[in-house]
């Protein structure tokens, strides 16, 4: 760290202190005077490097948004909550830290499974096609491989991270009307009596836009979903890795890979069958943050107005 890091160090110690310099004691002086030196600012970077994932700042944005709303200026909902000596700081934490805590780190964890089966997928049919040919394998022949269980064992773990970030959503969505619903799949269904009627149906129209992205997840009778599959009954992996003349390819698994290439003549990769699902994830966090913004800011106008 050179000496223009230093002075950068020294100017936001003396900027932390002026913001709380008046409610603050010697102790916590003292504290922040340790948070910004060289040696802990190291530590801080070596965390960073070694055991970090940070969530790109485009996927952010529905999250700084709704952070915003609950913050700049404050609800009257939110204030309303907070000032209640009962529950009210319980419904306040399940909504806010629901959604900037649990529902953002679960997502981050969503995007930790997907980018390391991107990468263990695309490292494997790298070094795979470096190989060439393989002589012995013709035209019409497959040759099944196992022994790919990083792939399988990341597969699962992204399956039960999605489904976990949608039940941790719905149980912060529903503490705005003080319910305790920890179910995306029933999330419409619990609120349906609740009040306001507006904003209930917000959360319900963007739930139904997108059910039918989640049924990997959210079984709705029938068969049971991969998610059940996997946490209830067998293991699901990601596919079987056949080699081809043609190279390799996975099959089958969790995602039905490459099933009917016969006939569609398309060659599935996990890699883009996962960031479908993910791109759908963020867009209906997306959606319904913004329809619960707005339709709650539309309810609160109105009830000023009556």
């Amino acid at each position: 760290m050179d000496k223009n890091q230093d002075e950068l160090l020294n100017d936001a110690l003396q900027e932390a202190i002026a913001v709380i310099e008046d409610s603050a004691g010697p102790e916590h002086i003292d504290m922040l005077r340790a948070f910004y030196t060289r040696e802990t600012q190291a530590c801080f970077q070596v965390v960073r490097e070694v055991a970090g994932f940070e969530m790109a700042p485009h996927l952010k944005e529905p999250f700084l948004k709704f952070h915003g709303y609950v913050t700049d200026p404050q609800p009257d909902f939110i204030t309303r909550l907070r000032n209640n000596k009962k529950k009210g700081d319980y419904w306040y934490h399940q909504l806010v830290n629901g959604i900037l805590g649990n529902v953002q780190q679960s997502f981050l964890c969503v995007l930790y499974h997907q980018s390391r089966l991107l990468i263990v997928e695309a490292e494997l049919m790298k070094r795979l096609t470096s190989l060439g040919d393989v002589p012995a394998i013709s035209k019409n022949t497959t040759l099944g491989i196992g022994g790919t269980q990083i792939l399988d064992f990341e597969y699962q773990a992204y399956v039960m991270a999605y489904r976990r970030c949608l039940d941790q959503f719905a149980t912060a969505l529903s503490a705005f009307f003080k319910d305790r619903t920890n179910s995306f799949r029933k999330l419409p269904k619990n609120l349906a009596h609740k009040r306001p009627p507006e904003v209930v149906k917000a959360i319900a129209d963007v739930h139904q836009k997108y059910a039918a992205s989640f049924e990997f997840v959210m079984a709705e009778g029938g068969d049971p979903s991969v998610r059940d599959r996997i946490a209830h009954f067998e293991f699901v992996p990601a596919g079987t890795l056949n080699i081809r003349a043609d190279g390799a390819i996975l099959v089958g698994g969790g995602e039905n890979l490459n099933f009917d290439q016969s006939v569609s003549g398309e060659r599935m990769e996990l890699a883009k069958t996962i960031t479908t699902k993910t791109i759908a994830l963020h867009s209906c966090i997306r959606e319904l943050l913004g329809e619960f913004i707005r339709s709650v800011t539309a309810w609160e106008h109105e009830t000023k107005e009556e």
